[in-house]
């Protein structure tokens, strides 16, 4: 059977029968090719620094060509596209008049320079001290007019209000009864009294239409919140320093990039990425506005990153671990939730556990971190002499990671400490050895139960879980180098994969039958079996292989005898290869509809083979660039005795 439904680029859909017509396989082929030749690389140069799905769509971080600086660029149905990351304006010395509130949560704030007259839209800000005793940090700006110049005050405008009854919200669109003059809230200043008719404070406004008078009611929707309090209103208050001219964003060259997407705030426009390079500041991306975040840390260079708890985690050289304030990723105030924690070594990742406990990784050390704020946090050493190195931990149903024994996790070293029995790769623990100090990167594959390592040599090793138990670990080795990597989902909720590679491409893993391009080589050896009689010389005539297969394909079977012709004198020559050819296997439309008649699952193959020896082991091996995945059932041996070896 081989028939497969096809559309290619040449109309709808139709079934056609492969065993049938020939030049369906060719024209399948000539498909993936063209697929294949309108893949771009990351613009720029060297490695891809970083890849992230954020919201359905694939990001990557490169540097730029002259690798003075790198990009962030965005995957679109023409190609990548680098994000513009913004204009910012570096402030201090805030004042109590009001904290100007950006446009990723609400109406932006209109900031005007009171020399320069430069204004633009505050679309992300991101500081760290408490506002009204002086903060000092970033801002955002769109639709910038001008150029704001150093130390000139920053203000916006502020409409002064008394007798409020009703608080006013962001977005509110007011009406003076009395003026006829139109403005939109921003942001809201109580400065005294409550909602019971003494209110008083004042409201950030935007696109006002004109001078307010004195009394008039502030209606919003015909009904009248607060009374305004004092003539020429709005007024342009100063609320921040401008320190520094205006200046375009850009991210430094080179860096390992660490990402973590988080929903801060309870509506679904709060999701935003957050990511750090260790060369550089932390960042947030929210789809539209890109905004560093300013820590106050002296070197503000977080080398790994945590969302926990509605906390942002930093961590920093000499093992500081920083966090934001409460819900607020872009706030660093001690006094609103901000707090260090210090554990003396450097931080080699972060992972969370079961009932909302993080737990954090040094080199040699584990720590646990209790708690749902600064004002109960508490910090234990989990287990000393068991450490991570970084970039290894991965979330499983339990966290794994790579330390100096192999690979480990947190409830092996729970029950057995840092012995040689909470080890999970100890069957290949020469290898793993040889391999630890090249690790670059880890995954997790949901979809395949897997814990996955990759190393700076193009190679790597799997760890397949079934029912929680750990059935083997495989080591592989890919075409291209890999440098970073991300498990997500697509729009139906399946999970993709995908690599950034030394070569500037960003490629889907485990998609596809090559890699990009080039033939996948594989292959299973078999133990060596006696067959009941461990005495007794035999001579091998034929295998019958059973077959798994949804494409035709070509295997290599090699039998090899006595142990790989270990005995002197040998019996046979060690080994002989033999081509196999296997058909491939599709249902049709009459097998789904006819119920009495029997359905070809596993294709049974055979093929001659002469060999004599005590036991006999196979190596079958494949290569191919179109060759779906093969899986063999079984294989049924044919031999004659020949005698008890003596």
């Amino acid at each position: 059977m081989g028939v497969l439904a096809t559309a290619l680029s040449y109309g709808p859909p139709v079934l056609r029968d492969a065993d049938v017509d020939a030049s369906l396989v060719t024209e399948l082929q000539d498909a993936i090719e063209d697929q294949r030749s309108i893949i771009q690389i990351v613009p720029g140069e060297g490695k891809v620094l970083g890849v992230w799905v954020f919201q359905g769509t694939v990001y990557a971080f490169r540097n730029k060509t002259g690798s003075l600086s790198a990009g962030m660029f965005k995957s679109t149905s023409t190609g990548w596209s680098e994000i513009e990351l913004g204009t910012a304006l570096n402030f201090d010395t805030t004042v109590t008049a009001g904290e100007p509130v950006p446009g990723n949560i609400g109406t932006p704030t209109t900031l005007k320079g009171a020399t320069s007259n430069a204004q633009g839209d505050l679309m992300g800000i991101s500081y760290h001290g408490l506002w009204s005793q002086g903060a000092a940090g970033c801002m955002v700006l769109t639709n910038v007019t001008g150029t704001f110049e150093d130390n000139e005050s920053l203000t916006m405008p502020l409409l002064a209000f008394d007798t409020g009854a009703t608080e006013f919200s962001a977005g509110d669109s007011l009406v003076g009864a009395t003026s006829g003059e139109t403005a939109t809230v921003t942001s809201l200043t109580l400065t005294g009294g409550a909602w019971d008719g003494s209110a008083a404070g004042y409201i950030s406004v935007k696109n006002n239409s004109g001078t307010w008078t004195n009394s008039e009611p502030i209606q919003v929707n015909g009904t009248t919140y607060a009374l305004v309090n004092g003539a020429s209103e709005p007024t342009q208050v100063a609320v921040a320093a401008a320190s520094g001219t205006q200046y375009e964003q850009t991210l430094s060259a080179g860096g390992k990039y660490e990402f973590s997407t988080y929903n801060f705030r309870g509506d679904t426009s709060g999701i935003t990425m957050y990511g750090v390079n260790t060369v550089d500041t932390g960042f947030s991306f929210d789809g539209t506005t890109f905004i560093k975040i300013q820590t106050g840390m002296e070197t503000n260079v977080p080398q790994h990153i945590a969302t926990h708890q509605k906390h942002l985690f930093f961590s920093f050289a000499n093992g500081s671990i920083q966090h934001s304030s409460i819900a607020a990723p872009n706030k660093w105030s001690a006094i609103t939730g901000a707090a260090e924690l210090g554990i003396g070594d450097e931080v080699s990742g972060f992972s969370t556990e079961v009932n909302n406990v993080m737990s954090i990784f040094t080199r040699n050390d584990a720590y646990m971190l209790y708690g749902t704020s600064s004002a109960d946090w508490d910090l234990r050493k989990f287990h000393a002499g068991a450490g991570a190195i970084p970039y290894t931990l991965q979330k499983m149903d339990q966290t794994f990671f790579l330390d100096d024994r192999g690979i480990s996790s947190i409830f092996t070293v729970q029950y057995f400490g840092d012995f040689q029995s909470s080890v999970a790769s100890d069957k290949i623990d020469p290898y793993i050895q040889s391999k630890k100090d090249n690790a670059i990167d880890s995954l997790r594959v949901r979809g395949k139960n897997q814990y996955r390592l990759y190393f700076d040599d193009k190679t790597g090793v799997e760890m397949t879980f079934i029912n929680k138990k750990n059935q083997g670990l495989m080591p592989f080795t890919l075409s291209h180098q890999i440098n970073c990597i991300v498990s997500s989902e697509d729009a139906n909720g399946f999970e993709v994969l995908y690599g950034g590679f030394d070569d500037g491409y960003v490629r889907r893993l485990d998609s596809g039958t090559s890699f990009d391009g080039e033939a996948v080589s594989s292959f299973v050896r078999s133990a060596y079996y006696h067959y009941n009689s461990p005495g007794t010389r035999k001579r091998f005539r034929e295998l019958g292989l059973e077959i798994n297969a949804d494409t035709s394909t070509t295997l290599t079977v090699t039998p090899t005898y006595d142990f790989g012709g270990t005995f002197t004198p040998k019996t046979s020559p060690i080994s002989s290869s033999y081509s196999v050819t296997v058909a491939a296997d599709q249902w049709t439309d009459a097998d789904i509809s006819n119920s009495s008649t029997g359905v070809t699952v596993v294709a049974s193959e055979r093929v001659k083979i002469n060999g004599i020896g005590q036991n006999m082991g196979l190596i079958i091996s494949n290569s191919s660039i179109y060759d779906k995945p093969i899986t063999l059932q079984g294989a049924i041996v044919e031999f004659s005795p020949r005698g008890v070896r003596r």
